[in-house]
């Protein structure tokens, strides 16, 4: 912990300046509440049968399908709502778990209406859309660390991208790469590798996204903040539930379901760094009785917060809910997203970091992406406690990625244009740029297609409730990974490889590479939870089989393919104590292999042997926690230890096999402390801390700084990118219905970049560890009149400039074209708009 107060000299200055925005926020705690209305209705949401609040409730005044006012309850269920209208108006309440509360209210001048509403649990609900949910009752019940980011947080956060969000959550770190739209996700969870997020199962509405589950999980596709409505993270052995990732965790975007409301609601966003978006939502077209759908419109353009960084993106999606009977629902999403971005690899050096942060020479390099998806969930009721599954999604994706070839130079021959290269083992101050010749081309497309089967079964075992799920998935996916080198570095086309096929004066030398992949899988899962009054348990197990096939197009189209298979234990139990409830768990988690890792450990290769020389990832992961319900403080924390097998060492351009026995542990806590409950005039805190240590217990690798392929043994080393200690600091205030503030501040420790943990930071910037940082961010908005608000946000708000990572760095490959140094951190973002119909 010494560590820890050492870095309190670090945070002095930022704490200062945040000091000054929590000041001017409690000065404005004193604004009176000049929006009220002379309706005043409020009142609290509870569970009908245990009597407790539901926090997260949505409460809608309506009349003839126009919403005219809307809120959602806080934690203590209360809510609280002053429209001005008069007349005999509706009042809808609605809860993720249970069935809608609807009644006729007379509103009248000045009158007041406190009200209590009951809501009765669900048996039949739409697919798992969700998997936690809004219930404070079915948290309470959670076998180990689940959490969720509500719809009111995302909301006053106006995230850019959902990067922002995740960070909030404890045991999650996010790393910066190049691009400001958010689209590249890059987070790891307890200290597993954030690059591309591929050690993290991704889901939207609880279908997968990620452009391949099992052999390409990068996440080079993300949907856009502006549609997602809430965010899910399940770190714990219900983990089991959603494969094949089961090792990190599984994070799901929830997105608003058709619900039968009617109208129109936009939001028009503009700020600094050339960023705008227009964002438009048609809610309940059609008969909510029968066929409703929501369509969902996007657009957002920005510069970037480094030179040469535009991006345009497009996203649309179409949401239909058919009511088919009582017991049969069909649920229809259409996807598609566009982007076109000037996206490059191309880091800093150390001497560009230090002299222009913001500098990116590379004008020609282009991103562009086109991504359409089909989902469908059909619901069926077979009996009063039966209930039917089927999902089936279908998606195409593809992505064209055209970089300029870099060199090194001197700072004077990049002001004279006189490109002269200099090798990267030259001492003095360095630049990464292009060539100015050739460039190439990494173009990739997969096709996705699966389906599922599930059956959730309520009944009892002893006269006690218990709760069974039990389902199947077959998954299919094709991924084309070809490289074409370009002969100019705007170049949109290029080759293979020169030569002439059969000439013996003209040999062939392939200069570009055709990898085509495909993957059959089947999975099964089956969990069991067993309510014993204040205990809960919740075993479940999981079985994965798979067959990878890899055929090298420009090598004699020789196949190499291998079957995989294994099975996954796991069981969480929980234990009410009064308002504190512990939880615990233990289960089996698996990395699937992936083209990466199959290419660096010559997938295939070993053919006497069976194919493919690489062992999966396998870990055990333990957790132990407890939460608290006590009125106005909310707080869980759990420690974990997460014991990996075969861990693959794998980054950008990496060599080498799996590591052999990897140790990550630590603590997580998130509290909420409603201060404004006990003296109204104060915020609400909100914090979230992790503590993590990482320990390589067995493993060698060839040194990437040592000449001669040395052996070196990494046994007590830490991984990279993973900080001892991390931690947010929110306060939100709301006052009355009008006026909502929230400021946040972020502090993430120092971390090293690289397996044998370099302190050394060379002139290229590709090696050495992250330095720590602190930013912060602040939200406000406020309600013009009723369905119009306008909102003011800032995104590290004091321009902190610091290194966000070396992501796509290898110390053991220091050529300019292979390393790209390093990625700065967001700048600051101002953002202001106006939203209408929200």
């Amino acid at each position: 912990m010494y560590q820890f107060l050492g870095t309190t000299r670090r945070l002095s200055k930022t704490c200062i300046r945040t000091a000054a925005i929590v000041t001017t926020l409690s000065l404005l705690l004193g604004i009176p509440n000049f929006g009220q209305g002379s309706t005043e209705i409020s009142g609290m949401v509870i569970d009908k049968e245990t009597k407790q609040p539901i926090w997260g409730a949505v409460v809608k005044i309506e009349s003839d399908g126009q919403v005219l006012a809307e809120t959602t309850t806080g934690k203590d269920g209360n809510f609280r709502l002053t429209p001005d209208v008069q007349g005999e108006k509706q009042i809808q309440v609605t809860s993720s778990g249970y069935n809608r509360h609807s009644e006729i209210l007379a509103l009248n001048p000045n009158s007041t209406h406190n009200l209590e509403i009951p809501l009765s649990s669900q048996t039949f609900r739409l697919a798992p859309i969700e998997i936690i949910g809004e219930s404070s009752r079915k948290h309470r019940k959670l076998t180990g660390t689940m959490s969720m980011l509500e719809p009111e947080i995302v909301d006053i956060i106006k995230p850019v991208g959902t990067q922002e969000l995740l960070e909030l959550i404890p045991g999650i770190n996010g790393y910066a790469d190049d691009g400001f739209g958010n689209s590249r996700l890059s987070i790891g969870i307890r200290g597993l590798n954030p690059r591309r997020s591929a050690r993290v199962l991704i889901l939207e509405d609880g279908v997968p996204i990620q452009p391949a589950l099992y052999i390409y999980p990068n996440a080079y596709y993300n949907p856009p903040a502006d549609r997602i409505n809430a965010v899910e993270v399940i770190k714990s052995s219900a983990a089991l539930r959603y494969g094949p990732q089961t090792m990190g965790g599984v994070i799901n975007y929830t997105t608003r379901k058709p619900g039968g409301t009617k109208g129109i609601a936009n939001q028009f966003t503009v700020g600094n760094n050339g960023y705008y978006s227009a964002f438009s939502e048609w809610r309940g077209i059609g008969n909510p009785e029968k066929i409703v759908s929501d369509v969902q419109l996007l657009y957002k353009h920005g510069n970037g917060f480094r030179e040469n960084n535009t991006f345009d993106q497009a996203n649309g999606t179409v949401k239909t809910l058919f009511q088919l009977s009582e017991e049969k629902t069909l649920y229809l999403k259409l996807n598609g997203n566009y982007e076109n971005s000037n996206a490059t690899y191309t880091g800093l050096t150390e001497y560009s970091f230090q002299t222009d942060p913001n500098f990116n020479p590379k004008e020609h390099d282009n991103f562009k992406i086109l991504r359409t998806s089909l989902d469908l969930i059909y619901t069926n009721r077979l009996s009063t406690n039966l209930v039917s599954n089927t999902i089936m999604y279908t998606s195409v994706f593809d992505r064209r990625w055209w970089r300029e070839d870099d060199i090194f130079v001197r700072p004077a021959a990049l002001e004279t244009g006189n490109l002269v290269p200099v090798p990267y083992f030259q001492t003095g101050d360095l630049v990464r740029t292009g060539n100015g010749k050739s460039n190439f081309g990494i173009l990739r497309t997969f096709y996705v297609g699966g389906l599922e089967q599930n059956y959730t079964l309520n009944h009892s075992i002893a006269g006690n409730l218990a709760h069974t799920e039990i389902g199947g998935r077959v998954h299919w996916e094709r991924f084309i990974d070809d490289k074409k080198t370009g002969d100019a570095p705007d170049a949109r086309d290029g080759i293979y490889y020169t030569g002439t096929p059969g000439s013996e004066t003209d040999p062939v030398k392939i200069v570009g590479q055709s990898h085509h992949y495909e993957t059959i899988a089947l999975a099964l899962y089956a969990k069991e939870q067993m309510n014993f009054k204040r205990l809960t348990v919740t075993p479940g197990l999981r079985f994965e089989v798979f067959k990878q096939d890899r055929v090298d197009r420009l090598r004699g189209s020789v196949l190499a393919d291998k079957v995989s298979s294994v099975l996954l234990p796991g069981i969480g139990v929980n234990y009410e104590f009064g308002q504190l409830n512990l939880f615990g768990g233990i289960h089996r988690g698996y990395t699937a292999p992936s083209s990466g890792a199959l290419k660096i450990t010559n997938f295939g290769q070993n053919i006497d042997a069976g194919g493919l020389d690489l062992k999966p990832e396998k870990s055990w992961n333990i957790e132990l926690g407890f939460r608290s319900w006590i009125p106005g403080v909310i707080l869980e924390t759990s420690g974990f230890l997460i014991r990996v097998e075969d861990l693959v060492a794998a980054g950008r351009g990496t060599a080498f096999k799996n590591l052999g026995k990897v140790d990550l542990s630590g603590v997580e806590m998130a509290m909420t402390l409603g201060m404004s409950e006990f003296v109204s005039i104060l915020p609400d805190l909100n914090l979230s801390y992790t503590y993590l240590q990482t320990k390589i217990v067995e493993g060698i690798v060839k040194s990437a700084t040592i000449a001669g392929n040395v052996d070196v043994e990494l046994n007590g080393n830490e991984l990279p990118y993973a900080p001892q200690h991390t931690f947010t600091v929110g306060l939100a205030k709301r006052i009355g219905d009008v006026l909502r503030l929230r400021v946040d501040m972020r502090f993430v420790d120092e971390v090293f970049t690289d397996f044998e943990n370099l302190q050394q930071t060379f002139n290229r910037g590709d090696t050495g560890p992250i330095p720590s940082y602190t930013i912060v961010n602040a939200s406000i908005d406020y309600k013009i009149i009723q369905q119009w608000q306008i909102f003011l946000t800032a995104k590290n708000i004091f321009d902190h400039v610091y290194i966000g990572s070396r992501l796509h760095s290898n110390a053991g490959q220091p050529e300019a074209n292979l390393s790209s140094g390093i990625l700065i951190g967001p700048r600051r973002q101002i953002l202001f708009g106006i939203k209408q119909g929200f």
